[in-house]
């Protein structure tokens, strides 16, 4: 039987417009249980937040200091806890704020190329997409600095060419 957050990701899952194949692939790790780090460092699920404004077409994208990668902010779904409940702790922790959370509109699967850096071998990945005006969206630099050595809003295409993460490049495309 599937507990609450399963039940969640079943959702998400089957909402998500994603290739047969890679809806499998989620399914059955879905189906393998322990879903975060603490019950299964080495495969589990993560939540990114990007944050997008319609009108400049720019997105907010940082320069993460552990895997050396242009990356769009996120973290790892704790042990309980549903992906919503993961994306407001991260924007609590990354941004030291909230914004509306739309449903989730990408799931891609990350193979962690850097094995003596951390424990993880794949990310089961949730992307949310947030609307936010460059003019009002003020994140702390504080909280970003713990993370990200460089920050701030690029264009699509200028993100494009700064990231090299298959999934941030994919997240890209899917954005506009």
């Amino acid at each position: 039987m599937l507990d609450h957050v399963q039940k969640q990701l079943q959702r998400i899952v089957f909402g998500v417009n994603i290739s047969i194949t890679s809806r499998r692939v989620f399914e059955k790790r879905l189906l393998e249980g322990k879903l975060t780090r603490d019950e299964n460092p080495t495969s589990h699920f993560c939540v990114y937040f990007s944050a997008f404004d319609p009108k400049s077409q720019k997105v907010f994208i940082g320069f993460h200091k552990k895997s050396r990668l242009w990356l769009f902010n996120g973290g790892h779904m704790d042990k309980g806890e549903t992906p919503m409940e993961a994306i407001k702790r991260e924007m609590g922790e990354e941004w030291g704020m909230t914004l509306p959370v739309p449903k989730p509109s990408l799931l891609t699967l990350t193979k962690i190329e850097k094995p003596q850096i951390q424990i993880c071998q794949w990310h089961y990945d949730i992307w949310y997409f947030v609307a936010a005006s460059q003019a009002s969206f003020h994140p702390k630099k504080e909280l970003l600095a713990k993370e990200f050595s460089e920050i701030g809003w690029k264009s699509i295409d200028e993100a494009g060419r700064l990231a090299r993460d298959p999934s941030t490049l994919i997240a890209l495309r899917t954005i506009v």
